[in-house]
């Protein structure tokens, strides 16, 4: 099954005939079983253990078909599984859920081609053109606009957390390559079951895969047992049970702020935190100082502004009866001259209350998810930006203007607890599932880091108590490796947490019976753990694969160059 099959135009008509064309009942259940394991890896199932063998039908699909039938092949296996896992933004957008499937389906022919390209036109064994191909393909899918660094191979592993103490060197591909040549021992023995002569190659690829895995292993120990940790800041994180939904009703102002201030003001009564969080957009009007203040003739602006200097007085009263900081989310607004255009800028924010009760800062959410903050072309091709604004999403229905203005800073802010001062970086939603912003945040000087600790505040109540809910804590736990900081989560519907700089979970809010689901509200404080190791991958990020990718994209395409220009000279 993975013997070589090298595609040119001489030896391509002695290729058998069902290696050539796609549709066999082996290349179906090879489909089939690829599906059904890759799905499995992830919540609400979440066996990591079959993140050693998820990819190894997948792998003898692509190493014994030609180049044609493994892009289609893999597209519709990439297709289903993408169906299947993202199925949580179909009640969103059902648009925005077949063109994000129909795109990130993509990457599984494109992984294929090029361990194809690198294992059969430049001889690269297996065991070494699948890992690279794999984590390319991952990598890629993070870049830009369309960036998701959603559902990667290691990602599975984070409930094993000796397994995941790599990703402090490379990230969470590191995980995901070390899994993928496990995949590739394994391939190698089943194929050398019914062929002798590759007995051989699969032993020397076994002992490869046991080797790495051992040392994966060792260093996981390592790191888990050091003596890095002290003791930092008390922090509460708050968590109601609001789900959002594009055509019902949500609540209110006063249902919100009150169910919030009941549990924030029991957090604080019985653990006396030094710092509370509340979760992302958790006030649905602007408090900002810059909109309470603005000058407008608009009336519905001047009533917001009304509204919003009772609740900052509220805020601010909070904060001093209890002697906490105050995190929480809103929307924040800047009017602009007339003629502007946008009248108003729109942030998604977050907004920083210190224990008297003053406002000190805020940070607004840099990277904005594409379609659900905003629409594309809004400056560049305006009809463009109005057929999507009123086509792809329901929020622009009726020529509603919904897209936000991204944040341009990286903000750092500061407090004190126990007369010592703790450096922490907000990230906003799903921007603690973007690796390279939070290693920014993170980014040592002078051999320290530039913050002790991470906030992350979300709104996952959009995904109706779905799986994308522990999806998005197992991720943020990565963040915590890769940067060695613990992270404090605030989430509407859940998983609010605290997550320690090994990746473990040390608190979480819950209910006796439920992790996540209707009616799982509460708090949970403690005092954070601060590490002082600093990362290689805070220092250095994704460098060395971004330049992997492109000596490995360069490479194929000079050779695609050479390759055609002697199809030509041979046609002639």
């Amino acid at each position: 099954l993975l013997h070589p099959i090298k595609i040119t135009m001489k030896t391509s008509k002695q290729i058998p005939k069902k290696l050539r064309y796609e549709f066999n009942l082996v290349n179906l259940l090879l489909e089939a079983l690829t599906v059904i394991f890759f799905c499995a890896l992830f919540p609400p199932v979440s066996l990591w253990w079959l993140g050693y063998v998820a990819l190894v039908p997948w792998l003898i699909l692509v190493l014994r078909t030609s180049t044609k039938a493994q892009l289609i092949l893999s597209y519709i296996i990439g297709l289903i599984i993408f169906l299947i896992n993202v199925h949580w933004i179909r009640p969103i957008t059902l648009p925005g859920y077949i063109s994000m499937c129909l795109y990130f389906a993509l990457y599984w022919p494109l992984a294929g081609l090029l361990i194809q390209q690198l294992h059969r036109n430049f001889h690269l064994p297996v065991i070494a053109s699948a890992p690279i191909g794999w984590v390319i393909c991952e990598y890629i899918r993070s870049l830009g606009p369309l960036g998701f660094q959603w559902f990667y191979l290691g990602h599975s592993q984070v409930s094993v957390p000796v397994m995941i103490q790599i990703a402090d060197i490379a990230g969470v591909y590191a995980v995901s390559f070390v899994l993928v040549l496990v995949n590739v021992a394994i391939a190698g023995f089943i194929a050398s079951i019914n062929n002798s002569s590759l007995v051989a190659r699969s032993v020397r690829t076994g002992i490869l895969a046991m080797a790495l895995i051992s040392a994966t292993f060792f260093y996981g120990q390592w790191r888990l047992h050091q003596h890095t940790i002290t003791i930092g800041p008390k922090l509460a994180v708050v968590q109601e049970d609001f789900p959002m939904f594009v055509d019902k009703d949500i609540p209110g102002l006063t249902e919100s702020l009150m169910a919030y201030l009941t549990l924030s003001i029991n957090a604080a009564e019985h653990e006396h935190p030094d710092m509370i969080i509340w979760p992302e957009t958790c006030i649905p009007i602007s408090i900002n100082p810059e909109f309470l203040h603005a000058k407008t003739d608009d009336e519905s602006l001047k009533s917001e502004q009304a509204v919003a200097t009772d609740v900052v007085d509220m805020l601010g009263k909070h904060c001093r009866e209890s002697n906490a900081m105050l995190i929480l989310g809103a929307l924040s607004k800047r009017i602009n001259p007339p003629g502007h255009y946008p009248a108003i800028d729109k942030y998604n924010s977050a907004l920083i209350f210190n224990r008297k009760g003053k406002y000190v800062g805020r940070y607004d959410k840099i990277r904005l998810v594409l379609f659900g903050e905003y629409v594309p072309f809004r400056y560049t091709i305006p009809r463009l930006y109005w057929f999507l604004n009123e086509n792809m999403t329901p929020y622009g229905k009726n020529g509603f203007e919904y897209s936000l203005t991204p944040g341009t800073k990286l903000k750092r802010f500061s407090m004190t607890a126990g007369g010592r001062k703790y450096n922490f970086a907000i990230a906003i939603c799903y921007e603690d599932t973007m690796a390279d912003l939070i290693a920014d945040f993170v980014a040592p000087i002078n051999g320290k880091k530039q913050i002790d600790f991470l906030v992350n505040i979300s709104n996952d109540g959009w995904f109706n108590h779905s799986a994308e809910l522990p999806e998005h804590l197992d991720i943020a736990r990565f963040r915590a490796v890769e940067n060695r900081i613990s992270i404090a989560r605030a989430v509407n519907t859940g998983i609010s947490a605290i997550i320690t700089p090994n990746g473990k979970i040390q608190q979480v809010v819950r209910t006796t019976s439920m992790l996540y689901g209707p009616g799982v509200r509460g708090y949970v404080a403690d005092n954070i753990e601060i590490d002082s190791r600093v990362s290689i991958y805070s220092r250095i990020k994704d460098i060395p694969l971004m330049l992997l990718t492109i000596v490995v994209l360069l490479a194929i395409l000079i050779d695609w160059l050479i390759r055609f220009s002697k199809r030509r000279r041979y046609e002639k």
